[in-house]
């Protein structure tokens, strides 16, 4: 016994991603690499383990533990929980049984790519999951989107139906083994197994994924069942492939993402820097927005638009499929009628899919949680390297966001368009992935699905439930109406601030600048272009853009022209009606005159602030986009010109006015310079483009100055839609920055509607720590 005198028994916790990453095998490992005994286990807390040995053998285990976590894990806290006596009756190191019986504290890991060690295996002829379609291991595979319930082990997945061979459970009961508790561990023998059909009978044949090459490399159009839902693919290079997919899923513009088959071929059809490469090649496999080359890829996969967004394979199905030679590239697009959510059951995809897709291939893994790909733009801000979300879902969702104080337990339900949920416990916001716009009933039950299902998984317990202040909003009524919780409705830009003030952390008042193209306003109107000061518990509107007419309100989102002849009454009167612009050549005479007597006598027009409505009405005016397929197309078209260079010119002219003890940004000068260069002779979209985007940088950051100045705020968060804007965005930092101003934008969620729900959750509790 003299020799364990100086030894002691430690119990730690670690919590975040620690569950369902071979964490526990690690940590037996780790422990027995520095002669330690012991035992783990997961608990719905997070992973518990006890160690026994010196104190410097302790210290230096967990300092390696800290330091080089398994690839999956993501530690966010490694505390210790108490001090023993050595125990003598402690021999070795073992795992011990799960315990579900505690609060849920732990965090839901997220999907992951297949790891290269099973890709391997995949490969190789001599491996008994040679071509399987469902290898993984603890370093890989599906998480989220296979769970229902912490925590993380088999009975608590969709794999609780397949009951491993002998084989299988070997490698999963072996702690040395890099199958040791892999949940959705599996082969040929006992695993999922694919199915193909059409709309009319299932095929037999013994080789699938052969078949499937060829139905591809065909022009066929394909449902693919892959790890959070279905996506339609068809064979990228072939562009009557590429419309007659437009044309069955009646998408006419918006952009369609491809896959590649590896990072040389992505560079073969886009530029990709260093940080690009990484963000392709990383676990979460998002999809990224990469400038395009000149190749022969059809210019109908991103009409009008500089960007491709591309993405590697993430799933084994996906390096199956391009192991032939017949591809290289294809189409993966969530696979969904329009408006509605991405499919992710096999008899909904069959149902509903059947008049877009050829062919099914699909498997008999449920999928419990629909998740969409991610998107990221990378860009440049100010000479610093960061990415923005566009879409935050598969590979991030639900990792939490860190607000650094604790915070009251809150269900935030976010806006109405690329809607995400939060849910907060103690110092974390966790979000859901991806859901949509909810427009019909289907998305909309997906909300409350995700809501459900979010509660019981990290066994949160909301005291309120936050939701958008607008009136007509169906998820804040629905929940007033239906929610024994008590509802705390949010104006909409003051989320916007909130939540990039929470993802950075900043607990002291600041100066939001608040893009968008909708949001109920204080005072009734659209706001969208607006300058605020405050914090989480209040704010104050220290500006706006001008107000401005929406010719037939919602008709105004799909018909910029609209928006354009609006603005050109504002500029010009009713002498906007004899400007002989080529705009008017898209309307007819009867449509112009109704448009200017509506903007004149304000009949069926709504008043906005709308910083996206401005964009879209200059898209229109300089003869870019006069009405959308999809959303922000115009915006996006406008931006598309600038092709990805950041670098400003001259500005129009602009007038910041003062109103109500409010700095206005004056648009009409703008709009009357565009005009004068286009009557003028100046047709050049893309100088005009460039021009406006200068002009809106360079009166946003003296709007910011000025309030600066007048309040003695020097930090700004930038947050809105609009802001999804490479150009304005990066440029606005630079700006701001050598005006010695703080500014923070988001990098950790989107920017858009999809962040929203963060800030919502902030100024909930801020409001409930009044009283």
């Amino acid at each position: 016994m003299e020799k364990y005198i100086n030894n002691i028994l430690k119990c730690y916790r670690a919590n975040g991603v620690v569950q369902g990453v071979g964490f526990r095998p690690f940590v037996h490992k780790l422990a027995l690499d520095h002669n330690l005994t012991g035992w783990v286990l997961n608990d719905s807390r997070g992973v518990l383990f006890a160690v026994q040995g010196s104190q410097g053998l302790i210290d230096n285990f967990i300092k390696t533990l800290k330091k080089n976590p398994p690839p999956l894990a993501l530690i966010t806290s490694v505390k210790e929980e108490y001090t023993k006596e050595f125990d003598s009756d402690i021999i070795g190191f073992k795992v011990l049984k799960s315990d579900s019986s505690a609060d849920v504290r732990t965090i839901v890991p997220p999907d992951a790519h297949v790891c290269d060690e099973c890709i391997a295996e995949v490969n190789d002829p001599d491996n008994r999951r040679f071509q399987y379609p469902f290898i993984n291991c603890t370093n890989c595979g599906p998480r989220y989107s296979i769970i229902n319930g912490m925590p993380y082990d088999r009975p608590s997945t969709s794999m609780r139906d397949f009951e491993m061979c002998y084989q299988c459970n070997s490698e999963y009961s072996d702690i040395a083994d890099r199958r040791y508790h892999a949940q959705p561990n599996a082969c040929s023998t006992c695993g999922p197994k694919l199915l193909y059909c059409d709309s009319n009978k299932i095929y037999q044949d013994k080789n699938i994924l052969e078949l499937a090459r060829l139905h591809l490399a065909q022009g066929k159009i394909l449902a693919i069942k892959s790890i959070g839902g279905f996506h339609l693919s068809i064979n990228a290079e072939d562009e009557d492939a590429v419309n007659e997919l437009r044309k069955r899923k009646k998408r006419d513009s918006k952009a369609f993402a491809v896959m590649v088959s590896d990072i040389e071929t992505a560079k073969k059809y886009a530029e990709v820097s260093f940080e690009e490469e990484a963000l392709l090649t990383s676990p979460q496999r998002p999809i990224v927005l990469l400038k395009k080359k000149n190749s022969n890829l059809p210019r109908s996969l991103a009409p009008n638009n500089p960007n491709l967004g591309v993405m590697l394979p993430s799933a084994p199905l996906h390096y199956l499929l391009f192991s032939k030679s017949y591809l290289s590239v294809v189409v993966m697009t969530s696979a969904n009628i329009s408006s509605y959510p991405t499919i992710y059951k096999n008899d909904v995809a069959v149902d509903n899919l059947c008049d877009i897709a050829d062919y099914f291939l699909m498997n008999d893994r449920d999928i419990y949680t629909r998740n969409d790909d991610s998107v990221i733009c990378h860009f440049n801000e100010g000479g610093n390297n960061n990415v923005s979300f566009i879409r935050r879902s598969k590979g991030y969702a639900p990792f939490p966001i860190n607000v650094k104080s604790s915070i009251e337990s809150v269900l935030a339900i976010g806006a109405e368009l690329k809607t995400t949920l939060a849910l907060s416990k103690g110092e974390d916001v966790y979000l859901s992935q991806h859901i949509g716009d909810l427009k019909n009933e289907e998305s909309f039950s997906s909300l409350l699905e995700s809501a459900d299902k979010m509660q019981e998984l990290l066994s949160i317990k909301p005291k309120v439930v936050a939701g958008d202040l607008h009136p007509g909003f169906h998820s804040t009524r629905y929940f007033e109406e239906n929610s024994e919780l008590p509802v705390i409705r949010v104006q909409h830009h003051h989320a916007h601030m909130a939540s990039c003030m929470a993802e950075n952390q900043l607990d002291e008042p600041v100066i939001g600048s608040i893009f968008d193209g909708t949001g109920y306003g204080l005072d009734g109107t659209i706001w969208g272009g607006e300058f605020l000061v405050g914090g989480y518990d209040h704010f104050e509107r220290a500006g706006h853009l001008l107000p401005f007419s929406l010719l037939g309100g919602d008709k105004s989102v799909k018909e910029p022209i609209r928006v354009a002849v609006s603005l050109l009454h504002s500029a010009f009167g009713m002498e906007a009606e004899s400007l002989p612009l080529q705009l008017y050549e898209a309307i007819s005479e009867d449509e112009k005159r109704v448009f200017l007597k509506m903007a004149d006598r304000k009949i069926n027009t709504f008043i906005t602030t709308s910083m996206g409505r401005l964009f879209d009405g200059v898209s229109s005016l300089i003869g870019v986009c006069h009405k959308i397929n999809y959303d922000a197309q115009a915006v996006i078209e406008l931006e598309g010109l600038l092709n990805k260079n950041h670098e400003t010119t001259d500005s129009f002219s602009y007038e910041l006015l003062e109103i109500n003890g409010c700095v206005v940004l004056d648009h009409r000068p703008i709009i009357r310079e565009i005009v004068h260069e286009l009557l003028s002779g100046i047709t050049d979209k893309a100088l005009l483009s460039r021009r406006f985007h200068s002009t809106i940088v360079k009166a946003n950051c003296e709007i910011c100055h000025k309030i600066s100045q007048k309040t003695g705020i020097k930090k700004v968060v930038l947050s809105g839609g609009v802001y999804m804007n490479e150009f304005l965005l990066s440029n606005t930092i630079k700006e701001l920055s050598e005006k010695n101003i703080g500014v923070f934008n988001q990098r950790l969620v989107p920017s858009n509607d999809g962040g929203i729900a963060l800030g919502q959750i902030m100024v909930a509790n801020a409001q409930m720590n009044k009283f």
